[in-house]
């Protein structure tokens, strides 16, 4: 079944799940798309009522002031990894549908520890996935790029939230074009995308690609940047994003 989640004037759903507030953060006086998602999020969830217009502003601190008072987060008004998590979390729970039973408390989950900071224990196992095919293959390992990881997120975000399967984004352009907009650097680049309702599935189902196998085991790439949400029509939606610089 397709899910379509359809927000007024929010444009992107940013996922940010990143193992310490000090990893990435921003607040008062800041501009962009991320702050232009996280508006969206938390007027969708009912905690704040000012424009969706990309501009952290006081109307904009006082919501996420609020919304962190509410889940028993330090109430600093300005959005760390932590509050962007549990945003996320929350918002996800408003608006897309579970599989699994969903938990009795409204609280987030609690955080496991990641490998490579910013990358969720799901991107990890993945990236762990890809290097163990290279090492098979007698490939270097790529090293996990936890910006890179930040647009792919959006990208699998984005998918789910305009319910396309493509590497063509009605948002963002082609990959490359996204990821020369969030000022990733490159001299090649190449981008698979699943859908599965699992890591393992998903990553045996890019291997049986040619062409998905073929970008996993390119000799040319140097960095990887896995973006995992979950949602769609699968479970979950997953993105890789490969580059050499």
């Amino acid at each position: 079944m397709h899910v379509r989640i359809r927000i007024a004037a929010l444009a992107a759903l940013i996922v940010m799940l990143a193992a310490s507030p000090v990893v990435y953060g921003f607040g008062k006086g800041t501009s962009g798309p991320d702050v232009y998602a996280v508006q969206g999020m938390l007027k969708s969830i009912g905690y704040y009522s000012g424009p969706i217009d990309g501009k952290y502003g006081p109307v904009t601190e006082r919501g996420v002031r609020l919304f962190q008072v509410r889940y028993g987060l330090q109430a600093t008004g300005a959005v760390d990894s932590q509050t962007l998590q549990s945003i996320l979390w929350a918002y996800a729970q408003a608006k897309i549908p579970q599989r699994a039973q969903p938990p009795t408390e409204e609280k987030p989950p609690a955080k496991t520890p990641s490998k490579v900071p910013g990358l969720s224990t799901a991107e990890q196992r993945m990236v762990n996935l890809i290097n163990q095919a290279r090492q098979k293959a007698g490939l270097t390992a790529l090293r996990a790029n936890s910006e890179l990881s930040r647009v792919a997120r959006f990208k699998s975000a984005d998918m789910i939230e305009k319910d396309y399967f493509s590497h063509q984004s009605p948002t963002y352009g082609s990959p490359f074009e996204m990821m020369k907009k969030f000022g990733v650097s490159y001299r090649a680049a190449a981008e698979n995308i699943a859908c599965n309702s699992s890591v393992d599935a998903a990553h045996k189902a890019l291997m049986n690609s040619p062409g998905h196998r073929a970008n996993i085991l390119n000799s040319t790439y140097t960095e990887v940047g896995i973006g995992i949400v979950d949602g769609g029509m699968c479970g979950q939606m997953y993105t890789q994003m490969f580059i050499a610089k």
